[in-house]
């Protein structure tokens, strides 16, 4: 009798009657990645011209990686988030085979929603894709491991009344693409609040083609045409950012997710009026203008807040800190969880290396058509030093420097530090023994990709 008063008791206690859902016990794990942004673009980073104060807030509650790398343009960045490995290992070094109809990410490659989705987790990318599509959709997002996907799929997104696809039915969207991407965010946490998600958010900000609302471009009137247009964007971008973060607030998930955000490369001054201070380069480039970009991680409750973290990190790390976090099986990767490193666990550093490979793209872009080849261009970071070669097979095209000393990249030690100069070199041909050369698709016939596209594939 005592013992089935006690099991009463304890029923009683553990649902109580009219109870809410039980939260779920894994995070949700929330990815934000904007689009030809720099650190000389937010407030956190340095940035004085633009005000960002969702960014920085969060930036203040999380953990800022202040060596955060990526691929120096977006779909080998997007490659390396989503499956955790250098994209260069599996035959991508640079936008092209991601550009054309019929190719894409290659599908015996494990990706980041596939393994949440399988640790039970409800997943969604609203955004841009660039991942390839497929003639029959075999490339898309919901044959990669989303269950839903509202954005579009190649390289640029429209601002204004952009064609959107949702789940392979493609729609004009009235209104401006930031607000609707993120109104569809939203309503991603509220339906899922119960249920662990993971959400990828991808904005076009501040890609081209740029536009930007008047009132947000009356704002900067004071700055040059291209830094106006870039701060209206960006400006933009964070109360947005603000409205989802209160989204997540209203929904009470703000402990119980762990978010990402990350620029997918540098900024592109002259172009889009992005700026990547103090850093030399750009977009496209192997400097650390072209791959060091703003990185936050953000867990209230586990990671710490207000933190700087210095030693070098990647978005290689995503996956295999998302999969640690959700209970997930990680696989082959070379990334690392990072929850010890940014939570004070672990001392050690996350890498004792760093690795690009890329082809010049200036030199690729005026051949694309024509599949011609194109100096490729290398860079390893050990430690405080970066060798950055300039044309693999041409004599003397290599510059050493100590990033600790040097942040900006401006006194080359190549002459002065042989030996480190031959250390560095010698990893950096070790990792790329280890690596698949990029094949070229041809360039897309238009005609037949539209025909393709008619057809009502499983899984769009």
């Amino acid at each position: 009798m005592k013992r089935v008063l006690l099991m009463l008791c304890a029923a009683f206690w553990l649902a109580p009657a009219g109870a809410a859902p039980v939260a779920p016990s894994k995070p949700n794990v929330l990815l934000i990645v904007v689009d030809d942004i720099g650190v000389g673009d937010l407030g956190f980073c340095g940035a004085r011209d633009i005000p960002t104060p969702n960014l920085d807030r969060l930036a203040r509650e999380g953990v800022v990686c202040t060596a955060g790398y990526v691929q120096p343009m977006c779909a080998p960045t997007r490659a390396m988030l989503l499956t955790g490995r250098y994209p260069q290992r599996l035959g991508y070094e640079d936008n092209r085979p991601f550009d054309t109809a019929h190719t894409g990410l290659e599908r015996s490659i494990p990706t980041l929603p596939e393994k949440l989705r399988e640790a039970g987790y409800a997943t969604a990318l609203v955004g841009k894709w660039h991942l390839g599509k497929g003639l029959k959709f075999e490339y898309a997002p919901r044959n990669r491991g989303f269950d839903e996907f509202f954005g579009y799929f190649g390289a640029f997104g429209s601002y204004v009344d952009p064609t959107y696809s949702r789940n392979g039915v493609e729609q004009v969207c009235p209104g401006y693409g930031t607000d609707l991407l993120t109104a569809e965010a939203c309503e991603r946490l509220r339906a899922w609040k119960d249920k662990p998600f993971f959400l990828h958010l991808a904005y076009t900000a501040a890609h081209l083609k740029q536009e930007a609302k008047p009132a947000d471009l009356a704002r900067f009137a004071h700055l040059d045409p291209k830094r106006q247009m870039a701060a209206a964007i960006i400006s933009n971008l964070d109360e947005n950012l603000g409205r989802l973060r209160q989204a997540l607030q209203d929904a009470g998930l703000t402990e119980r997710t762990l978010t990402f955000f990350l620029s997918d490369n540098g900024g592109e001054p002259l172009v889009l009026g992005t700026r990547n201070t103090p850093y030399r380069g750009q977009k496209f480039d192997l400097y650390e203008g072209g791959v060091r970009v703003p990185f936050v991680v953000h867990w209230p409750g586990t990671l710490p807040a207000g933190r700087t973290y210095a030693a070098p990190v990647a978005t290689l790390d995503v996956m295999p800190t998302c999969l640690a976090a959700a209970g997930g099986a990680l696989g082959v990767t070379d990334g690392v969880n990072l929850l010890p490193f940014l939570d004070g666990t672990s001392n050690a550093v996350p890498h004792t290396a760093l690795f690009w490979r890329t082809t010049d793209h200036a030199q690729w872009r005026r051949a694309r058509e024509q599949g011609t080849p194109a100096a490729h261009l290398s860079a390893v970071r050990q430690g405080d030093w970066k060798l950055v070669v300039l044309d693999e097979e041409g004599a003397n095209r290599q510059e050493l420097f100590n990033l600790a000393n040097d942040p900006g990249e401006a006194t080359d030690l190549a002459a002065q530090e042989p030996a480190r100069r031959e250390v560095l070199r010698a990893a950096l041909e070790t990792w790329r023994a280890s690596l698949k050369p990029q094949v070229i698709p041809p360039a897309p016939r238009k005609h037949a990709g539209q025909a393709a596209e008619k057809q009502a594939p499983k899984h769009p």
